[in-house]
This record gives structure tokens, sequence and C-alpha cells, in this order.
């Protein structure tokens, strides 16, 4: 389709509106990248913490380190929540987190391969965080963790800050509540991110992947929301929310080649309570931005009704929804390798896929309203609509839209109108055209040199 200004005796302005007024985008399919899978790491905090140690251990031939915060060691509940809210949180003097349990648990997965072999992880890299203020998990739990991984991991390879006068939370350089801040949870702003003047983000992903590039100040990639359902039959009814989060740096978007970082959110992180300000502030974004790290955001929801009953949002990290949780078989666990197994299934282009079904009905003599199916990608951004009174052309474009459906203004009366869209990526560029669809507004149609008045957009 030739794409110009219309020159003709019209003057015709065109303006656009979505019909429902929304500027919020849809989930939409994950997009691949340029990936390599065996480079993949993940990190935590609190049951994002248990979440990323067993999903390294449980994936250890693809996964080459780990970043947790407020954490114990593997299987550490087994598979009690009693257990999980005492021994592995705060426990007595008595029972901290059994080790040796743990490391057992571990081998015995492994024999059955029901995990990767534990020797995949002897040369990971693994960074530990306790505060010294944490009475939600207490830095004894922590210390437990240490001591498991120390039975598979080179010690050398193992850092562990415990020196952060840090309340539990995700710390960060400069986002969050003040450092010794103690959230409950029952607070609308308990976000369990705090400001410790310490870059969490920074440091755990040097540690594993480094030496890194030093952060951006301005991020220049994109965050997209993807289907989670696409990786899980029925997400929520497994704890997990309809939507999960990525953030693409513009160089993986062009495809550059990545790695994944997977940064789990701790429980009542999730976006039906605090929205976004775990995977845009936790201080990920920063450095994946100029260090060609894709960094994968899945998310949990609340669910208060049984079978599954996880009112705060947490990570399964003791089988609240499945009793193979900690395996490779483990619902969630499957879901998050899944993510990964279509984010590395191979760059498919910058250029999105055509939208489609593009329908044009008349609404009255200056105003056509247009709906069609969405694109399912790649990095889908938008759409942008396009108009002439012939069917060859030439066309200009009326405007752009972030939903599948859109009310043009202005025209003619009793003018036959020809309509396109495309799909556009985040990095503006544009799919091939939808089909045509015509329209033919009613009435009289303007005398020869009659100007078309500007039309607003409607209200």
């Amino acid at each position: 389709m030739k794409t110009t200004a219309l020159g003709s005796w019209r003057a015709l302005v065109v303006t656009w509106l979505l019909v429902a007024g929304s500027t919020v985008a849809t989930a939409e399919t994950l997009d691949a990248f340029n990936v390599d899978l065996t480079k993949t790491s993940v990190s935590g905090i609190s049951s994002g913490g248990y979440m990323a140690n067993q999903f390294h251990v449980a994936y250890s031939s693809i996964v080459v380190g780990a970043g947790i915060l407020a954490a114990g060691p593997f299987y550490c509940a087994k598979g009690n929540v009693a257990t999980a809210l005492t021994d592995c949180t705060t426990p007595t003097v008595a029972n901290p987190p059994d080790v040796g349990y743990s490391v057992r648990v571990t081998q015995d997965y492994a024999t059955r391969a029901e995990i990767d072999a534990t020797s995949h992880l002897v040369n990971s890299k693994v960074w530990l965080f306790s505060g010294t203020l944490d009475v939600t998990v207490y830095p004894v739990v922590v210390d437990r963790l240490y001591d498991y991984y120390r039975y598979f991991v080179r010690p050398e390879n193992i850092v562990y800050d415990k020196s952060v006068v840090a309340a539990h939370s995700m710390v960060t350089q400069d986002y969050g509540h003040p450092c010794a801040y103690q959230g409950d949870g029952n607070q609308p702003e308990d976000i369990f991110i705090n400001d410790c003047d310490y870059d969490a983000a920074g440091k755990l992903l040097t540690h594993i992947l480094g030496p890194l590039n030093q952060p951006a100040t301005t991020v220049s990639g994109s965050i997209v929301a993807f289907d989670q359902a696409e990786f899980i039959s029925d997400p929520v009814g497994h704890s997990m929310n309809p939507a999960g989060y990525a953030y693409i740096p513009a160089d993986c978007d062009d495809g550059a080649a990545c790695r994944v970082h997977v940064a789990f959110h701790g429980c009542r992180q999730q976006p039906a309570r605090i929205g976004d300000k775990f995977y845009v502030n936790a201080g990920y974004n920063r450095w994946a931005d100029t260090n060609r790290i894709i960094v994968l955001y899945p998310q949990t929801i609340n669910s208060d009704l049984p079978p599954v009953y996880n009112p705060r949002g947490c990570w399964d990290w003791w089988g609240y929804d499945d009793a193979n949780f900690a395996k490779r078989s483990g619902r969630q666990m499957r879901a998050v390798k899944l993510m990964l197994d279509r984010l590395a299934s191979g760059y498919s282009g910058a250029v999105p896929h055509p939208a489609s079904n593009l329908n044009a009905a008349t609404i009255s003599d200056r105003t056509v309203a247009l709906r069609w199916t969405r694109s399912n990608g790649p990095r889908l951004a938008g759409y942008n609509i396009y108009y002439s009174t012939n069917a060859a052309g030439p066309f200009a474009r009326a405007g752009t839209t972030n939903d599948v459906e859109a009310t043009v203004t202005g025209l003619a009366p009793g003018t036959t109108y020809y309509f396109a869209v495309r799909a556009e990526s985040r990095r503006n560029v544009e799919s091939a055209d939808s089909n045509l669809a015509g329209a033919t507004t009613p009435g009289l149609p303007p005398l020869p040199g009659e100007l078309t008045p500007v039309v607003a957009i409607l209200p």
C-alpha cells in the first residue's frame, strides 16, 4: 500500500479515538528472541527466594547462578505449611531448617531424574543476602541456605552478605521505604522494597554474570505484558496471575544475542497488590538495559478459595498447589521453564504479524467504526490506522491505538472510504497491511471545492 498525504480537493482531516477509551495494553503472546538458554540466571526475595533456589537446583543444567534474599534451603518446608511458617521463616533456636534433610531430598530427586544432576551445581555462582533487621525470615534461615549451597557449590563461588541493617525487603539503591522499615503487609503502602543505598540487583547480577557494563541512567528498553495462560492452564486456579511481565532491552529487541534473568517477587508483591512496583523498581532493569539481559518477571496472584489457599500471593514452596512443587514437573516450575523455552525459541525478526479480520461500519455521515483481530506479535506495540477514498490508494494515516477498536471521525458525507490497519512493533517497525475494509458514509457528498471542517476527537 502506497502511503502519502492526501492532496485531494477535500483537505480532509481525520481523527481517531479508542471506542473504549482504554490505553492499557492487553497481555500478548510472549515473544522469541536471540537467547542462549544455557546462560539463564535466577533470583528472588522471600517466597521468590525459595522459588529461585528450587528452580536453580531443578534446572541446574541451564541456570548458571542464583541470587537469593531472605530464604532457606531446598525443600525446607517438607511439603507442610506449618513448617514453612515456623522452621523455615521464624524458627526457634532448637529448630532451624534441617540442611541434612534438604541435601538428602536433593540427591534423591536427582537420582530419580526428577531434577537435573547435582554435578551441574558445582560451578554455579550464588549470591545470598539477609538483612540484620529481618524479623520475617530470620537470618539463621539464610545461614542454613548458605550451608546447603556449600555442599554442592564451590565455596569460592558463594557470596553471602548479612551486613546491611535492613528489614525484610528487596533492598535497592534508591527506591522504596527507608531501609529499616518493617512492613507487615497489612498497610497498602507496604511493598517490601526498601531504599538501603544498596544495589542488591546489581550486586547479584554482577556476581553471577559479571563483569558487567554500568547500569543505564534512563532505560531504553520496554516492559511488556504477556499471557501466562500459554504456559499453565488456568493460571489463576494455580495462584498465578493472568499476566506476566518481561523487560526487553532495545538491543535484544533488535536481535542481539542476549541472556535471561528470572526475577521472582515475594509474598504480597503480586501485581494485584502493588501494581508494577516490583518489575519496574526492584533494580534489575537498569543493569539489563546495558548488558543485553532480558528480565523475566513471572507473577503470582493471591488465592483465598480451596483447593488452592494462598492469600498472600506467595510462590509455591511448600506444596499449596502441587506435591511436586520443587521438581521440574511442578506446575509453577514447569510454567516458568516453558516461558524460558519461548524466549529462547529463536529471533523472528522485528516485523510484527499483520492484524486481520478488519471490519468497517458507518456510525454517522462523518464517522466510521473499525474493529479487527489482534496481532500475535512479535514485539507488538500498537496499531496504525490508514484510510483512502480509493482502494488502490494513496493512503494516509489516521492515527494510532493500542486497542483493537477505533472510531474515525471528520469524514466527508456520501463518500466511500477504504481502511487498513498495520501492527507496529515497539521499535516502530510496521507490519504488512491487514485486509482492506470499505464503508460509505450516508448523506450528500460535498460540492467540488468545499472544504471539510476540522473535527475534534470525539469525547
